[in-house]
């Protein structure tokens, strides 16, 4: 029987879709009619009637009980106990006298929204609010009693209106909205007026922060419930933007549209907007914001400078101007976001300011060379002792860009998150998985940066133990990828250094890198202007021996920029499409933690640079060099540390200043790995030796980001 039963439901769900409507539609769109509260229930030991308890096979079908109204049981909430799946039908609300909302992972609290909000919506007859006046402030009269104002609108003769004790109610469906009859003689009835939920709550600037009840568009459709995918499929997850308050299907601006929107059960109208009106207060200039003119503070949604180029020296478009990009921000329609003229601006809630550019090639460009606010100015600098137990309150990473709420991943089940949930509070700055390098947090999907460390410093009273460094006869097999430019060196024959890549700009040569992961390049910081460049222009090539090839290549687009913990000097750029690994392009090994290269060593570079005339010139080429102990490099290079090395030093050959990026790369047996990356920024092939990145040393932050992007863009 229950098989017929399944086999009865698909054949419904099929004939719906086609007809678009029926069982299906009435199905997904049972829970719209309610408010959800995950992780509560209500309790109420006084109360006359008990809750009715119903098995069920989804929320659903809960909802679709409690909407059945019976003669002696009225359902208005419902509590729904996910793990035995039963349904608790309560004949009471919040506002039940002895009524109780519990705190209980077990059960999600669903409550009828007619009888929990104080706003209606048109003038139907389903407010089951409790008001109890009307809208000259007389109290009403019960609908039980007859003794001021004869009646016949008895709770026995109309049940299913919920004609109760001597709240406002619309029996007969009145135009003018909710009433009652009134306890003064000489009025007999009157109006309650009640607000629309239209007008309840009314929003400034663009409603970003709207958290009205609202649930219906300007056309009367009624709003898809934002934890739901039906009909229309979205992003925008309560869990994701808790700070959207995407609650229920009430309208909101998650995105920073012109006005409070949403997704509607209509399977023909994905979306629209909603008819909310707008505070009498509201003006052009927004006086609720840290308004800077000099620096970006956060996501730079309050700066108001004068920066009008982009980047690379390209004049921004006037924002009243049509020409040569079309678009929607139009001054008149972001009145709150000052888009003056041709300044850079974010009005859509982005990374950074951004404008329009004057070149028709180039539609957006991003304001990332607007210096940052310095953060001691505008909010206490936090300091930590240990990354593992550091507590404080700080919720922005060091670029500035708000941290995401913790329980999100946890929930999701990351294995870092969920090794010790202890401490992770809120959005607040942590360190879950013991970086070694800083607390740090995720941020909001929609940034280029799923995460990154925060803007904390170690205190001056904390004292670090230094880690030994030294010397150990044990071989240890490590894996990296680099590219460098050398001075007296030989070309590269064969497949060898097939993992060096070309960074480019604009079809330019730039610097040299190392293909890591068939997705994944490690380089030098240095080759880009900042950590949030505009990647449009940058590509990487690779399979190359000579840079002249590179031209017949389109080369792969750059999706992502990583930069490396503080003081590292390096980043990680995220490919769009995988590197095509072949005999010409292939990926290098990265070294295991911690691990050390013998004094004397010889070592290989790899790169595209300066030869002096030894030939080869834009060829790939190599240059052995032997590696130099620690102590020596920190004599030479200064506190060279743990997180460099040194090899080199013999006169006439070395690495030069456009050798930026460059590998340095060890062989064991027929096993090569990256070690180092080149950061070398004094004379080229001098008789000192070159410096390099320690990979070895951020092998962990490496293996971090493969681990943590990949499931991240999943999700």
């Amino acid at each position: 029987m229950r098989i017929n039963v399944w086999i009865y439901q698909a054949v419904a769900c099929v004939v719906a879709t086609i007809l678009d409507t029926g069982f299906c539609k009435r199905t997904h769109q049972s829970l719209q009619k309610y408010e959800k509260s995950e992780g509560h229930m209500l309790v109420c030991t006084a109360c006359p009637q008990p809750p009715l308890v119903r098995g069920s096979r989804s929320l659903e079908n809960c909802a679709r009980k409690c909407k059945k109204v019976k003669k002696n049981f009225n359902c208005r909430a419902f509590n729904f106990q996910r793990h035995d799946r039963k349904c608790h039908l309560l004949p009471f609300d919040r506002f039940t006298h002895g009524v109780q909302k519990q705190a209980n992972v077990n059960f999600t609290l669903y409550e009828k929204k007619d009888y929990i909000r104080e706003c209606i919506i048109g003038t139907k007859d389903n407010y089951r609010g409790r008001r109890s006046w009307t809208k000259s402030n007389i109290t009403c009269q019960a609908w039980s009693d007859n003794n001021i104002n004869e009646h016949t609108f008895s709770p026995d003769r109309y049940p299913t209106q919920d004609l109760r004790e001597n709240f406002c109610r619309n029996p007969n469906n009145d135009p003018g909205g909710p009433w009652c009859y009134t306890t003064d003689p000489n009025v007999r009835a009157e109006e309650c007026g009640l607000p629309q939920c239209s007008q309840e709550v009314c929003i400034t600037c663009n409603g970003e922060d709207y958290r009205g009840k609202m649930d219906q568009t300007e056309s009367g459709k009624e709003c898809q419930r934002w934890d739901s995918t039906r009909p229309h499929k979205h992003h925008f997850q309560p869990k994701r933007y808790r700070q959207k308050d995407l609650k229920d299907n009430y309208c909101r601006n998650p995105d920073n549209r012109l006005r409070p929107w949403c997704y509607t059960v209509d399977p023909k109208t994905p979306w629209e907007y909603c008819n909310i009106s707008v505070c009498d207060s509201d003006s052009s200039e927004d006086t609720d914001v840290n308004v800077t003119t000099s620096c970006v503070q956060g996501k730079g949604t309050d700066y108001r400078g004068t920066m009008n180029v982009t980047p690379e020296g390209v004049t921004c478009q006037r924002w009243d101007s049509q020409s040569p990009h079309n678009h929607s921000f139009l001054p008149q329609n972001f009145k709150c976001k000052d888009l003056t003229e041709n300044y850079c601006r974010n009005p859509d809630g982005a990374d950074h300011p951004w404008c329009f550019t004057t070149d028709p090639n180039q539609r957006i460009a991003n304001c990332t060379h607007i210096p940052r606010c310095d953060a001691e100015a505008t909010q206490k600098i936090e300091c930590y002792e240990s990354g593992e137990t550091y507590r404080g309150t700080l919720s922005i990473t060091r670029s500035g860009i708000p941290c995401a709420d913790w329980s999100h991943h946890i929930n999701s089940g990351d294995s870092h998150s969920t090794e010790s949930h202890v401490g992770l509070e809120r959005n607040y700055c942590r360190n879950p998985d013991r970086d070694k390098h800083s607390p740090w947090c995720y941020t909001n999907p929609n940034n280029r940066l799923a995460w990154d460390y925060c803007k904390l410093k170690h205190c001056e009273s904390a004292t670090v133990s230094p880690q030994p460094n030294t010397p150990t006869d044990t071989k240890i097999s490590c894996f990296v990828h680099i590219n460098t430019r050398i001075v007296g060196g030989h070309q590269v024959r064969g497949t060898d250094g097939s993992w060096v890549v070309s960074i480019q700009r604009k079809k330019v040569h730039l610097c040299g890198g190392s293909l890591i992961r068939e997705d994944w390049v490690l380089t030098d910081q240095q080759c880009f202007t900042s950590c949030v460049p505009d990647l449009k222009d940058y590509s990487v090539q690779v399979g190359v021996r000579h840079l002249n090839e590179s031209s017949n290549h389109p080369g792969l687009r750059i999706s992502r920029l990583i930069c490396g913990p503080e003081g590292s000097n390096l980043v990680m750029l995220k490919l769009e499409d995988p590197a095509p690994v072949s005999e010409g392009a292939s990926t290098i090994h990265l070294p295991v933690k911690e691990c050390h290269i013998p004094e004397g060593t010889n070592c290989t570079m790899y790169g595209w640079g300066e030869t002096k005339n030894t030939g080869y010139d834009e060829a790939l080429n190599t240059l052995t060099m032997p590696m130099v102990n620690n102590e020596m490099c920190s004599q030479i290079k200064g506190d060279a540390g743990e997180s460099r090395i040194c090899a080199g030093g013999k006169r006439g050959e070395g690495v030069c200043d456009k050798d930026n990026g460059g590998p340095l790369v060890c062989q064991e047996h027929e096993r090569k790995v990256i070690i180092g990356v080149s950061i070398q920024r004094t004379k080229c092939a001098s008789l000192q030796p070159a410096l390099f990145v320690n990979v070895a040393f951020y092998s962990e932050w490496i293996y971090k980001v493969f681990k943590l992007y990949p499931s991240l863009e999943r999700n």
